[in-house]
């Protein structure tokens, strides 16, 4: 075992780590043991002798991406930074767990110095390390042009038995291994044990024979305990060129606990007995947060030395790039970049009618065009959703600069490759039928969570889908999206609304956006506005003398909307049409704003093609939602909307008779 090096016991710094972590769980009565304990040499390693990083510069473009997929493994996390010397204090050890602090219950991205990402929900880490891989792939590719590797870095996860389980995680493996990523780098603390007890009740598949399937190469490491064999493990890994690799480290969960290799050590805090019995046979001190000064230095020795020269070097060699190289990869380090058009130009359909996901198609590669970061794919229906961008490649093994990805039938884990992608600097965006949304749902709102600038292309967004019926019908879709926090949710009308939501997208650097379009053709209006689209909602059409009441609309029922508009007029129903693309928009404008467009007191109709729990705040009650609140029928577009009640006859009468 590797215990000493040199002058320096290794051994003294893990159980260090080890007893760090057990006391901020003890503090905060609330925590994950077993993971602290079992793999405590698995990140001493990885940290001490692979991983590439600064910690005077922990955004460092070019540092080692480090994935902690066991999120629940914090404690672990914390305490390692700690020691590395990261801007941690043993208060914010104490701190672990409270209220405010910057050591939350699972890594955080941008709360926690040295945290790349947001984790917690298993799997979700493992699949966007393989969007990080990819990025990496693809950067190194662009930017590594004159032997100078600018870019030139791994990316490591920390896994367990959960993360493998989760369907998500082998779905990103089997892209990455499609993709032969061979700087993506899995640790896999195998313990056999899981939240309940032994996984062998549920997960009793050979983990090496799986991946080595999906194209990946595994090295098992007999005994967790054994420092030497994980350093080589990784080492050899890293000369793999062909494929990513998947290290399982057989540990023992709650290593030295008189509960070790059980679940009860898995989620709870030990008791202050065990905890001094496992301090005293590790020579520990026994006074919580005590912390070896001599075990502290000498693990940031380690790193010190190996990385100093490393990264001094690399400085050196960004120094010497043009300014534009420099710009771009400002850009890059920089999370909440805004992109803004310039001469963008669009040609409006001669017949006067497009469908808003053609419309779509265009602009996406207009964008491509004056944006070389900007890429994406989707799952396996770039040909419905329209977002192919032409004439700049596929991303695939035999060429990294490509700028479509093929996720394949795996929306899971696009939307968490997305994450990846943009955790690395660059503006990714994937689509699929809105009614598939759910598939790639926790992964969204992982986008949310860390304020990501993912750009989600949902089309076939309503009922007039048609004849694929209710399963492909989407009708609570809109209300859970609109539902997340930070996620602004376009559904444009035409044209002019499509090239506004991703004007008002891409300029927005600090939150993912949901764009939701139509399959069908619609008429570009010349009431609708491109700038306007950014309010969230706006006047299309205003009342002649006297206002009877107000009709907002979405997507492609604003076109009905303003049909009905005109057939009332003439009976003397004087009616003021909305496009509202985006609620959130339009909640965040100025309250004067709002009351403008909605005066208190004139009744208000809703028209929108998906569920009413979207817009009870807007009218007196439920009489006044047109909407869809059950499940669709297979059949040709309007007669589905006319069996909801969707045609021009019934939507006139049903607001007639309302407004009367």
């Amino acid at each position: 075992m590797k215990k000493v090096m040199g002058n320096i016991n290794e051994q003294k710094i893990v159980d260090q780590i080890r007893m760090l972590g057990v006391d901020m769980i003890h503090e905060a009565n609330s925590g994950h043991p077993g993971i602290v304990l079992g793999a405590a040499p698995i990140l001493y390693t990885l940290y001490a002798h692979h991983l590439k990083f600064w910690k005077e510069d922990p955004n460092w473009i070019n540092r080692d991406r480090f994935v902690l997929s066991a999120g629940h493994g914090s404690a672990l996390l914390y305490a390692t930074l700690f020691m590395a010397g990261f801007d941690l204090s043993i208060d914010d050890l104490k701190n672990f767990r409270q209220i405010d602090s910057i050591t939350p219950g699972h890594p955080e991205y941008k709360v926690t110095p040295g945290v790349d990402m947001t984790t917690g929900p298993l799997g979700q880490g493992f699949a966007s390390a393989v969007g990080m891989a990819m990025a990496e792939r693809y950067l190194a590719n662009t930017y590594n042009k004159h032997k100078e590797n600018i870019m030139d870095h791994y990316t490591y996860v920390l896994c367990g038995d959960g993360d493998l389980m989760e369907g998500i995680s082998y779905e990103a493996a089997s892209l990455a291994g499609t993709l032969k990523l061979h700087k993506l780098i899995v640790l896999y603390d195998s313990n056999n044990i899981s939240l309940d007890g032994k996984t062998d009740m549920t997960f009793n598949e050979n983990i090496v024979e799986r991946f080595e399937a999906l194209g990946w190469s595994v090295i098992t490491v007999p005994n967790g305990e054994d420092i030497g064999a994980i350093d080589k493990a990784i080492s050899k890994a890293k000369q793999n060129l062909e494929k990513p690799t998947l290290i399982q480290v057989k540990t023992t969960i709650g290593k030295y606990s008189k509960w070790q290799g059980t679940s009860e050590v898995h989620g709870k805090p030990l008791t202050t007995d065990d905890i001094s019995a496992m301090k005293q046979k590790l020579d520990i001190r026994d006074i919580p947060f005590t912390v070896s000064n001599d075990a502290m230095h000498d693990f940031q020795s380690l790193i010190e030395e190996r990385m100093e020269g490393a990264y001094q070097e690399w400085q050196e060699r960004f120094d010497s790039l043009d300014k534009k190289v420099k710009s771009q990869f400002q850009e890059l380090q920089e999370s909440n970049v805004i992109y803004s058009w310039k001469d963008f130009s669009y040609e409006f359909p001669k017949q006067g009618m497009e469908a808003p996901r053609v419309t779509s198609g265009k602009i996406l590669n207009e964008i491509a065009k004056q944006f070389p970061h900007f890429l994406g794919g989707s799952a396996d229906v770039s040909s419905s959703t329209k977002t192919y961008l032409n004439d700049l490649g596929d991303f695939g093994r035999d060429n990294y600069l490509g700028r479509n990805i093929w996720f394949g039938v795996r929306e899971h884990a696009m939307g968490a490759i997305l994450n990846g992608l943009a955790l690395s600097g660059l503006r990714p965006f994937g689509s699929c039928f809105l009614s598939f949304s759910d598939y790639l749902k926790p992964a969204l709102r992982m986008s949310c969570l860390m304020n990501l600038p993912v750009l989600y292309i949902f089309t076939h967004d309503s009922i007039r889908v048609g004849e694929d019926g209710p399963t492909h019908q989407p009708v609570e879709q809109l209300v859970s999206l609109r539902a997340i926090p930070n996620l602004e949710v376009f559904r444009p009308a035409d044209a002019n609304e499509v090239i506004g939501s991703y004007k008002a997208a891409l300029e927005n650097g600090s939150n993912p956006t949901a764009i939701v379009l139509g399959r069908n053709d619609v008429m570009v209006q010349e009431v609708t506005s491109i700038n306007d689209v950014s309010k969230g909602g706006y006047i299309v059409k205003e009342y002649d003398k006297n206002l009877s009441g107000i009709i907002i609309a979405t997507g492609e029922e604003l076109e009905l909307a303003l049909k009905v508009r005109e057939r009332l007029s003439q009976k003397g129903i004087d009616i003021r049409v909305i496009s509202m693309p985006c609620i959130e928009r339009f909640r965040a404008m100025p309250k004067e704003y709002q009351e403008e467009l909605l005066p208190i007191g004139v009744k208000v109709v809703v028209i929108e093609a998906a569920s009413s729990y979207s817009w009870y705040d807007f009218v007196y009650n439920d009489k006044y939602l047109i909407t869809v609140d059950t499940f669709g029928y297979s059949g040709k577009a309007d007669d589905v909307s006319k069996k909801f009640g969707f045609d021009l006859d019934s939507v006139e009468e049903r607001i007639e008779n309302l407004l009367k």
